[in-house]
C-alpha cells in the first residue's frame, strides 16, 4: 500500500523521535473503517470520477478513518524495491522546469527511464503517466502548460495502492491501444502484438516520486508500508472512472503488523521509487502502501518494465 504510490502521511509539523533501537516520527494516516468490506476483485460500489483534467470527484462507499502512527525514519535502513517495495535514491541532474509538460514527457521521462533501469536491471522502461501535486497552486486552479490540471497533495485520500489484481494486466493492454481521453501520452507505446508474450514475463509497475521544491520536505512527507508488513486481508478495491475506461487501485484498512517508514527532508536531488505492481507470483504483496500527504510541491511519474 502506498499513496500512489502510492498515499501521503504526515502532521502538519511533524516531530522527530529517537528513541533507544528507533527513531522517526508519528502522523496521521487515513485508513477505511470496517464498515467498508474488503475485496482483491472490485465490487463496484467503492469509487470515484476523475475528469478529463486528471481530478477526482467526490468518493463513494468509503468510511475513512483517521489513525496517529508511528513512522519510523527510512535513512536508518536500507530498503529496497525486492524486499520492501519502495528505496531511496541519489538523482541530482540539470532539472527542467516541473510545469512544463513538455519538457517533462521529453526531457525527464527518458532521464526517469534511464534510473529506473539502473536501479532494477530492467531491459526495458516505459513511461506512460505523471502528476504533479502542490497544494497552493491546485487551489489557484493551475495546469502545467500543456497539460492536466495540477494536482492536491493526497492529504486525506488514503492509504493506498495503484493497480490491482485485475487492473494492471488490463493497463499494460490498454497501453497498447490508441490512447484514450486520460492519457498523457498521445500514441500507443506498446506493440498490440507483443503484450501477451509480456505479459509471460516478469513486469511491474514503479512510480517515481521526486520533491521539486527547492527547499527539502518539511511537512506531510511521503510515507510507505513496508510490503513484507502488507496483508491481502487489508485490501479494499476501488474503482476510478474515466470517460472512456475504469481503472482500479487498492485502499487498505490498518492492521497492527504494517510497518510505516518515510525519509526525512527529502530534497530535490533525491528520489524515492515506489513498486505499485510485480507479477512475480510470490510477490503478489510485495508492493508498498502508502498515506497521508506532502506539503511539499511533488512530481510522481509511473513506470512499466
Amino acid at each position: 500500500m502506498i499513496a500512489r504510490a502510492a498515499a501521503r502521511v504526515g502532521p502538519r509539523f511533524w516531530r522527530y523521535i529517537a528513541t533507544e533501537g528507533w527513531a522517526g516520527t508519528t502522523g496521521k494516516l487515513y485508513f477505511q473503517s470496517e464498515k467498508v468490506p474488503t475485496s482483491i476483485l472490485s465490487t463496484g460500489q467503492v469509487g470515484t470520477n476523475r475528469d478529463l483534467l486528471g481530478s477526482d470527484g467526490e468518493f463513494f462507499g468509503t468510511d475513512p478513518l483517521g489513525l496517529e502512527v508511528k513512522i519510523a525514519d527510512g535513512r536508518g535502513h536500507r530498503k529496497t524495491l525486492d524486499e520492501n517495495g519502495f528505496c531511496l535514491m541519489q538523482h541530482a541532474w540539470n532539472h527542467i522546469d516541473y510545469y512544463d509538460n513538455e519538457k517533462v514527457i521529453n526531457v525527464y521521462y527518458p532521464e526517469c527511464e534511464a534510473l529506473v533501469s539502473e536501479a532494477t536491471g530492467a531491459s526495458r522502461v516505459v513511461a506512460f503517466d505523471h502528476n504533479l501535486r502542490a497544494k497552493q497552486r491546485k487551489e489557484a486552479g493551475d495546469r502545467l502548460r500543456g497539460g492536466n490540471a495540477v494536482q492536491e497533495p493526497l492529504v486525506t485520500y488514503g492509504v493506498h495502492n495503484d493497480y490491482t489484481l485485475t487492473s494492471a494486466a488490463q493497463r499494460i493492454r490498454q497501453l497498447a491501444r490508441p490512447a484514450s481521453k486520460n492519457d498523457t501520452q498521445t500514441k500507443s507505446l506498446l506493440n498490440e502484438a507483443e503484450v501477451e508474450g509480456l505479459l509471460k514475463k516478469r513486469w511491474l509497475f514503479i512510480n517515481v516520486w521526486r520533491n521539486v521544491a527547492e527547499t527539502p520536505v518539511e511537512c506531510f512527507p511521503l510515507a510507505a508500508c513496508d510490503a513484507q508488513s502488507t496483508a491481502v486481508e487489508d485490501l479494499v478495491v476501488f474503482e476510478i472512472r474515466y470517460a472512456d475506461r475504469t481503472g482500479e487501485n487498492y485502499f487498505a484498512r490498518y492492521s497492527d503488523n504494517q510497518q510505516w517508514f518515510y525519509f526525512p527532508r527529502m530534497e530535490k536531488d533525491e528520489t524515492m521509487l515506489l513498486k505499485c505492481w510485480d507479477s512475480r507470483g510470490e510477490d503478489f504483496m510485495k508492493f508498498s502502501g502508502g498515506g497521508g500527504a506532502n506539503g511539499a510541491r511533488d512530481l510522481q511519474l509511473a513506470w512499466l518494465l
